[in-house]
């Protein structure tokens, strides 16, 4: 297990050109991490809004075995912070923001064997313990089948250990970059502090 943490946020898309909430925060974060005194590299990425860049992205994430993935995108109607309990492997059938489409709405798993239908894929982070640990944070079940459930799939088929995802509101509404930015490093600390307490790290 490498001594990294990926966090990663959107670029802009329709209804966000101008900037994307979970990059503005996201690129606040800091460069290192410190759990028990152990030091972790924070590598923080903007990821454009297409699913092309997401399919060359997370292989290459995981490929330096990171201690933590956390993915984090807008979501233009919540005032809370939420942590995603899961993601979808059907229903993917928008536009990315390069105008192009999956060839099918069902996405293939390699943690799986059914192809036909859809699946659920969960994290194992006890996102309910932290949601009730931390004020301004909620636990949810709707990533949705865009880019966000789409990343998020894509990571969980991976590693349902060490993924998760976060969606976070619009600027200003309620909480400003520094806000969302504190609320990530809550959430970044209590997973830590939970797959330290399981023996994953």
């Amino acid at each position: 297990m490498s001594r990294t943490i990926y966090v990663t946020g959107f670029g802009p898309f329709a209804g966000h050109e101008e900037r994307n909430a979970s990059w503005e925060a996201v690129k606040l974060l800091p460069d290192s991490f410190h759990h028990k005194k152990v030091k972790y590299e924070v590598k923080k990425l903007e990821i454009p809004v297409t699913y092309e860049a997401v399919d060359a992205v997370v292989p290459k994430i995981w490929s330096e075995n990171p201690a933590l993935v956390i993915h984090v995108g807008v979501h233009g109607r919540i005032d809370s912070i939420n942590l995603e309990k899961c993601s979808y492997s059907s229903g993917y059938c928008r536009p990315d923001f390069a105008n192009k489409c999956l060839p099918c709405d069902k996405i293939p798993l390699k943690s799986s064997n059914d192809k036909g239908k859809c699946e659920v894929l969960e994290t194992n982070l006890n996102v309910e313990e932290i949601a009730r640990e931390l004020t301004m944070v909620k636990c949810s079940r709707e990533v949705g089948s865009y880019l966000c459930g789409y990343i998020y799939l894509k990571s969980l088929d991976i590693d349902r250990d060490r993924s998760l995802f976060i969606h976070v509101p619009d600027i200003g509404k309620p909480y400003n970059s520094e806000q969302t930015n504190q609320a990530i490093q809550k959430v970044m600390a209590r997973c830590m502090q939970q797959l330290d307490a399981e023996g994953k790290l």
